[in-house]
């Protein structure tokens, strides 16, 4: 039975994780946070700056060369950094999209990456644009399931390294999957080749229970700085496979198992986790005008969309009288200017409606997938939170029962947390 495993490939433990591979083992690789820094301040001291290439890649080469004494990789380094040089220079004449310039140095620099392992395990290569593949008729990159399906059962085996976290769209141009493009990259590959399990390996600490469900998970991994992207659980979920969450300072120890399965804990104990968010400001547009108003939150949340705002958090009361969600502070003057410009033009009846902005909040979620119909967590939570005299400013609760999410003031965060803890 394959197991795929996804990592970053760290430049002095290239040996330790090629022991970690073998015939039954797909490992999908990505770079580490230090290589993607010097590749991104690369293409702006040249492409952005306009300014040759000229010595600036003579730390990236070194770093290559580090990575594995292979004579066939250090001629696949060679190759792979002349091509880029000439694509840089190119890029700097035509003025490209310094995007689409950063989304090809990095998904051939993982390549590399790839490369050096696999030397080191003596095992195949394959690039993850050649596998998945995204479709061009949506603002960001989005999966062709199918196309992708039927690419990764062709090509992938056991025995084998994948340069992950970067697509192509039909047209070959390369994209990059998004964050923890590669962990999402492992859980498709793993979905395609019915895998017995997927080993997700961590440089962040995973606060989550030993035993958390998928749904769990995903309340666990929905925050910015979560070690993994919660979409990259999906995959695994529809195909009933199991995530095992190790430290990759510790690879053969299991942090944690991500499965269909609860964990078994007492009944006292409802709440498998808690989790928290800062740097967001929460919005709340209320008045008169939204009254009864059939389209009102739809044309809200669209103004959103256009301006590519993830919203965090949604609550409504049911008098209709007030809408609040949260988003992030670095999104906050763009927000206000798309609920101005909905009052201005009318979507909005510009008589007693007011909008106010809560700025520096934070969400705390409490989550556990035996919160479902057990009278009291609600209870618990408020009654913790008022002795600490922290003040709510906004809740919500799915209509599932699998978690609460709070707003309150950023300032009072660490002391609700220690309340609720």
């Amino acid at each position: 039975m394959i197991t795929v495993k996804s990592f970053s490939l760290v430049k002095e433990r290239v040996a330790d994780f090629a022991a970690l591979i073998d015939k039954d083992t797909i490992a999908v690789v990505r770079p580490e946070k230090p290589l993607e820094n010097m590749l991104r301040s690369l293409i702006q001291g040249t492409v952005a700056a306009k300014r040759p290439v000229g010595d600036a890649f003579e730390p990236l080469e070194a770093y290559f060369r580090s990575l594995s004494a292979d004579a066939a990789y250090q001629e696949k380094v060679t190759r792979q950094l002349g091509t880029l040089e000439t694509y840089l220079s190119e890029g700097m004449s035509i003025q490209a999209d310094l995007q689409a310039v950063e989304d090809y140095v990095l998904a051939r620099c993982t390549r590399l990456c790839a490369e050096a392992l696999a030397a080191a395990a003596a095992l195949p290569v394959i690039d993850g644009t050649q596998l998945v593949v995204c479709r061009t008729d949506a603002p960001k990159p989005y999966f062709d399931w199918d196309a992708s399906r039927v690419a990764i059962a062709e090509a992938c085996h056991g025995g084998m390294v994948v340069a992950g976290g970067y697509a192509r769209e039909a047209s070959g141009r390369i994209v990059r999957i998004g964050r923890g493009g590669a962990h999402m990259m492992a859980s498709l590959i793993a979905s395609a080749v019915q895998a017995g399990a997927i080993e997700f390996f961590s440089s962040s600490p995973f606060g989550g229970s030993g035993s958390l469900t998928y749904d769990e998970a995903a309340h666990y991994c929905a925050v910015a700085d979560a070690p993994f992207p919660s979409a990259s659980l999906w995959p695994a979920k529809k195909a009933g496979i199991p995530i095992l969450v190790k430290d990759i300072a510790a690879p053969t120890a299991v942090v944690a198992r991500i499965s269909s399965e609860a964990a078994t804990q007492a009944a006292a104990s409802p709440v498998s986790g808690i989790v928290a968010e800062k740097d967001l400001d929460l919005v709340t547009v209320l008045g008169t005008g939204l009254l009864g108003q059939v389209g009102l939150s739809s044309g809200i949340f669209s103004a959103l969309a256009a301006e590519h705002v993830n919203i965090r958090f949604i609550s409504q009361s049911s008098s209709e009288y007030s809408i609040s969600f949260a988003v992030r502070h670095e999104d906050s003057d763009r927000v206000v200017n798309a609920m101005e410009n909905l009052v201005s033009g009318g979507a909005l009846l510009p008589l007693d409606d007011v909008m106010v902005l809560n700025q520096r909040v934070g969400i705390i979620t409490i989550f556990g997938s035996r919160m479902k119909n057990v009278p009291g967590t609600s209870g618990h939570v408020y009654a913790a939170l008022g002795a600490a005299g922290v003040n709510i400013i906004a809740s919500a609760q799915g209509g599932e029962e699998l978690s609460i999410s709070l707003v309150v003031d950023e300032a009072d965060l660490d002391t609700a947390l220690k309340a609720l803890k």
